[in-house]
């Protein structure tokens, strides 16, 4: 969720794809870059990645996004956005890159995950990655956050939780190892 709100605090209102791509050419933050790394779908080797989201994720998402810039608690703190805007976001940012990457939603996150130590809606966020993908099918999951908390809580389940940056410097690691195999001619 956070690395949506970084996009969005970067790119300003309203997100368009066509700022988005233009802020990457230029000088993109480690959000920016981790979700560009998502957006085609397939991974440097040729494996699949799928994005997906809860109700959740969305509703908190547009939240923080129309909140006001000043509160008194900062909890209650966001973007300033219009609501319609913010909304936008998730329709645009987050539903285009589901669809880029045939992801999904998980819909209703009746039971947070990991709570113990991390909050309900970190909880929450965690339930949707172990939650996402197709019955049917194994899945490396990742869970992309900057909070800290987040990043150094011991959690339960297979699922590695990455710092942005972490998650591009892997995700770079991977195409300079599958260049050289074909460089190779495996």
């Amino acid at each position: 969720m956070n690395i949506y709100l970084d996009i969005a605090r970067e790119l300003g209102e309203p997100f368009t794809w066509e700022k988005f791509e233009a802020t990457l050419a230029a000088d993109p933050g480690d959000s920016l870059l981790a979700i560009a790394a998502l957006r085609s779908g397939v991974m440097p080797d040729g494996c699949s990645v799928e994005v997906w989201t809860s109700d959740h994720i969305d509703y908190l998402v547009a939240l923080k996004a129309s909140q006001p810039t000043r509160a008194q608690d900062e909890r209650n703190r966001g973007l300033g956005w219009s609501s319609e805007n913010a909304q936008a976001l998730v329709d645009e940012l987050v539903g285009d890159l589901i669809f880029c990457t045939n992801g999904g939603s998980i819909g209703d996150v009746p039971i947070s995950y990991g709570t113990p130590p991390l909050d309900h809606e970190d909880g929450c966020v965690y339930a949707t990655v172990r939650d996402g993908g197709h019955e049917a099918v194994y899945y490396d999951r990742y869970c992309l956050t900057r909070d800290g908390h987040f990043l150094r809580a011991n959690l339960p389940g297979l699922i590695d939780v990455l710092h942005p940056r972490d998650w591009v410097l892997r995700h770079r690691a991977l195409a300079r190892a599958t260049a050289f195999k074909r460089m190779l001619g495996h």
